[in-house]
């Protein structure tokens, strides 16, 4: 496998969109909590890039191996069209969950246990997302999924491995005793915040999904826009970015983000417009990647408010 052909199964990038919730979380704990840890938030980025990498490529081979249509598997999955060995696939992606397992140990030794449980269940569905009998892309828990493990987590894991000293949020063992403390006033802030990542994550996986309905019924993949119908699933697309933008209102208003926050109003007529031609015309090829372009502009730009505000 070429390196080249090893980044397009592993969809190196769709990359940068995975980093955005994680670097907004890291940003939030610098202007919310004052606090930075370096060696954990090292570990966290290697462990996020190398997951990142292994769902790409996990879902390129499950893929393969279970599609029913054979034009897809002959003509459009990567397996075929880059003649990448399914052994070889199944290799790459045990070695980068691996590297993800071993960085993620570190982390829970650098932080808290209480972060063990959550990266636990990121793990599991990152893994039987394409895996098994009762895959979860086969049922419509797509978007929910992604917006909880991608949206909500990475906003969560950015703040916590760099405040987990605050104390918020712990779960500690001493002598036969499993002490668990959650700190509902600090976590609910975080978590308005976080919607608006689960949001724009919702969104994308939303729009993955409206593009690819009649691919995905043909291979047996039942998501959201086949039981709700196409027509519906557009409406939803655009009331979720209303809920991102009222929950990012709030917490301005409740003085949660710096009210410089509200330059976050610029973007906007680049959001509109990009839902505009979404909503004209859903193409896998052509229109899907403006709801990954809304979630790097939506999460690029929180974090950059944000930044301005840490700085000024």
């Amino acid at each position: 496998m070429s390196f080249k052909t090893f980044l397009n199964f592993t969809r190196i990038q769709t990359l940068p969109a995975a980093l955005l919730s994680p670097i907004a979380g890291l940003i939030f704990s610098l202007y919310y909590f004052n606090s930075f840890h370096l060696l954990p938030t090292l570990l966290f980025f290697i462990g996020l890039i190398a997951i990142n990498l292994f769902v790409s490529a996990w879902n390129n081979l499950m893929d393969y191996k279970k599609a029913l249509d054979p034009d897809y598997k002959t003509h459009e999955n990567i397996l075929s069209t880059r003649n990448i060995d399914p052994k070889l696939a199944l290799k790459v992606c045990l070695l980068l969950l691996a590297i993800d397992i071993i960085v993620g140990i570190g982390v829970v030794l650098t932080t808290n246990l209480a972060i063990l449980p959550i990266g636990a269940l990121c793990f599991i569905i990152a893994v039987f997302y394409t895996f098994g009998p009762f895959a979860f892309s086969r049922f419509p828990l797509g978007e929910v999924l992604a917006g909880f493990a991608e949206g909500i987590c990475g906003f969560f894991f950015g703040i916590y491995i760099n405040s987990f000293d605050q104390g918020y949020f712990t779960l500690d063992f001493a002598k036969w005793l499993l002490t668990f403390k959650v700190d509902v006033a600090t976590l609910t802030p975080i978590a308005l915040v976080g919607l608006m990542c689960f949001c724009m994550n919702f969104n994308v996986m939303l729009a993955d999904n409206i593009c690819d309905l009649t691919q995905d019924e043909k291979n047996g993949r039942l998501t959201l826009p086949h039981f709700i119908g196409i027509s519906s699933a557009l409406n939803l697309f655009v009331g979720v970015y209303c809920l991102a933008s009222a929950a990012i209102l709030c917490a301005i208003f409740l003085s949660i983000l710096p009210k410089n926050c509200l330059l976050m109003l610029l973007i906007t007529p680049l959001i509109i417009n990009n839902i505009t031609k979404f909503l004209k015309k859903q193409d896998k090829r052509e229109t899907f990647i403006l709801s990954v372009h809304n979630l790097m502009i939506f999460n690029g730009a929180l974090a950059l408010s944000i930044l301005i505000g840490v700085l000024f």
